[in-house]
C-alpha cells in the first residue's frame, strides 16, 4: 500500500513538473514578434504588405477575372496591432464578421472575392495564390 501511494506522488509531481513547463514555454515562446507583418492579396493580383504596428486603412478592388471570384471590394483596416475588414460587398460577408486578428498565423478570407488577409512573422511566408 504504501508504495502505491509513492509511486502516485511521484507521477503527481512529474506531471506537475510538465505542466509547469509547457505552461513556461508556451507563455515565452509565443510573444509576438515586433517585426510581424499583414500581408493582403487577391486571386487576381493585389498584394500588400504592411507592418502589423502600421495605422492604416486600404481598399482592396478585386475585377473577378479568377476563376470562381466576384467583382468587388474589400475595406481593409490595421490598427493598434489588429487587422480587421470592415466592409466588403461580397454575398456573405464572412470576412466582416470575423474577429480582428492579431497573431502570427491568422488569416481572415473573403472567398467570394478571393482575398487572403494574414499576419505573418516573415513576408516569404505568405500564403501563395495562384
Amino acid at each position: 500500500m504504501k508504495r502505491t501511494v509513492r509511486a502516485d506522488i511521484i507521477m503527481i509531481a512529474a506531471l506537475l513538473a510538465a505542466f509547469g513547463i509547457w505552461f513556461v514555454v508556451s507563455n515565452t515562446t509565443g510573444a509576438e514578434p515586433t517585426g510581424a507583418v499583414v500581408v493582403c492579396q487577391s486571386s487576381d493580383g493585389f498584394y500588400r504588405a504592411d507592418p502589423l504596428s502600421a495605422d492604416v486603412s486600404y481598399t482592396v478592388e478585386v475585377s473577378g477575372s479568377a476563376p470562381g471570384t466576384a467583382a468587388g471590394e474589400n475595406r481593409v483596416c490595421i490598427s493598434q496591432g489588429t487587422v480587421d475588414v470592415t466592409s466588403a460587398d461580397c454575398s456573405n460577408q464572412v470576412c466582416v464578421d470575423h474577429d480582428p486578428i492579431d497573431a502570427v498565423g491568422e488569416q481572415i478570407v473573403c472567398l467570394p472575392h478571393g482575398v487572403v488577409i494574414e499576419v505573418l512573422a516573415d513576408e516569404q511566408d505568405a500564403t501563395q495564390l495562384s
